[in-house]
């Protein structure tokens, strides 16, 4: 069986505020009784993540979901910049910001690794039209998301809006949502 994942991703939010306002949801999830504020083994990778509390449902769209049956069900908080992709379950398009041109057949590698890096251009010259942008300016399908802050929640079923948005208020930006598989 695969893990899947929501990562609900700020691309706004500074480096240098992203543990603070890691910190502060944290604290406000442990609150409402929806993540435990222990850290755990309970997602992939590292850091270790935060397992779900007795109201984790409250998230949920659809409530019905016992995470408490799953190994991997926890919350994980990435403060680094990172590329929040689909799991490596292929694109379909890379939508020019621009004139809507696919450019999945483009050389963008390097722009992804040169934004990471903070080296060299992150830009793409469009294939159609010729403008330049930053590869985080494209649109890619299925979704992807540049930043320095994003929630992870392991196999956790769709997040209900409101949910979201009271997120969304907390940080003071908007969040985007990246779904993968692995």
């Amino acid at each position: 069986m695969s893990d899947k994942y929501i990562s609900l991703v700020s691309e706004k939010l500074s480096s240098a505020n992203s543990k603070k306002t890691a910190e502060k949801i944290v604290q406000f999830l442990s609150e409402q009784k929806i993540i435990e504020k222990k850290l755990t083994d309970c997602v992939l990778g590292s850091p270790n993540g935060h397992a779900p509390d007795k109201n984790y449902r409250n998230a949920l769209k659809n409530p019905e979901l016992d995470l408490t049956k799953l190994k991997t069900n926890g919350v994980q908080f990435i403060t680094e910049k990172q590329v929040f992709d689909n799991g490596g379950n292929g694109l379909e398009e890379i939508k020019c910001p621009n004139c809507g041109e696919n450019n999945i057949e483009n050389d963008w590698g390097d722009s992804l690794d040169n934004w990471y890096s903070g080296t060299d251009s992150d830009k793409i010259k469009c294939q159609k039209c010729g403008n330049e942008n930053s590869v985080t300016e494209f649109e890619f399908k299925p979704t992807w998301a540049f930043g320095n802050f994003g929630i992870t929640f392991w196999n956790w079923t769709k997040l209900d809006p409101k949910f979201v948005a009271e997120l969304e208020k907390i940080i003071g930006t908007e969040l985007r949502s990246v779904y993968g598989r692995i």
